[in-house]
């Protein structure tokens, strides 16, 4: 069966290919994807989405809008798990945040679903570790260097000296020296639009953002495991990624 043919069958198996008056379709046919942040989840959603030719839903933004604390992150997932979402019979795709699967009750509320894939750097938990802790100080460097960058352009309310002060402290910072960066201090760039400064500990870039507890619940809960890294520790290509899921469903 070729991928033509493979996405055919899922969209059929996802209600996509049936008269509208056809009843049937089940919200926990949608597709789950749940792992540690920098593995990709929302890259993987896009193309996932694109292939499929369905919507996908990200918790992330949800929550800015559901709010925090105080047990939201769970009352977002319970609601987007419900008949009450408004999407919940529309075929679709619900990426997880980093941290909404880590709530208790969650294993329970997914246990009906048949489509919950965690992606991992790898199958090898060592190996993940290792990709995991640099695929976080790839992402943090990159955020510093564009506040350099921004720096660097002159769109900002510093004087020269100040924003040299800066720039010398995001270079400290890119090598692991913990410290503020304030919100005012940023640049005024459109990519900076929404930033909240950065707050980072000493030796950040040795930090791993999955804890074995965290790695445990994440398998514990996913049906299926992508691995997004090759043998070699390279990003595999997000079009092979999704054929594997498109595989397994």
């Amino acid at each position: 069966m070729n991928l033509h043919e493979q996405t055919n069958r899922i969209k059929q198996m996802m209600g996509l290919l049936v008269e509208e008056e056809q009843k049937g379709y089940s919200g926990t046919n949608r597709i789950i994807l749940i792992g540690p942040p920098t593995v990709g989840k929302s890259t993987v959603a896009e193309e996932l989405s694109k292939q499929l030719g369905v919507e996908y839903v990200i918790l992330d933004k949800l929550q800015e809008k559901f709010g925090y604390g105080n047990g939201k992150e769970l009352e977002l997932v319970k609601y987007v798990l419900s008949p009450d979402f408004n999407k919940y019979n529309t075929p679709s795709i619900l990426d997880f945040g980093g941290g909404h699967v880590y709530n208790d009750g969650v294993k329970e509320l997914l246990s009906q679903y048949p489509n919950v894939f965690l992606l991992m750097p790898s199958q090898d938990s060592q190996k993940s570790e290792e990709l995991l802790r640099k695929g976080n100080t790839e992402r943090w460097t990159g955020f510093m260097d564009q506040i350099i960058q921004g720096l660097q352009s002159g769109n900002h309310k510093h004087t020269k000296e100040k924003e040299t002060e800066l720039i010398d402290k995001l270079q400290r910072m890119r090598q692991g020296e913990g410290g503020k960066f304030d919100k005012e201090d940023l640049p005024d760039t459109e990519e900076m639009k929404g930033w909240g400064g950065l707050d980072m500990e000493n030796d950040w870039n040795k930090y791993v953002p999955l804890t074995k507890d965290e790695d445990v619940k994440n398998k514990d809960i996913a049906k299926h495991i992508i691995s997004v890294y090759n043998d070699n520790g390279d990003r595999r290509n997000k079009t092979e990624i999704v054929k594997d899921i498109i595989e397994l469903l």
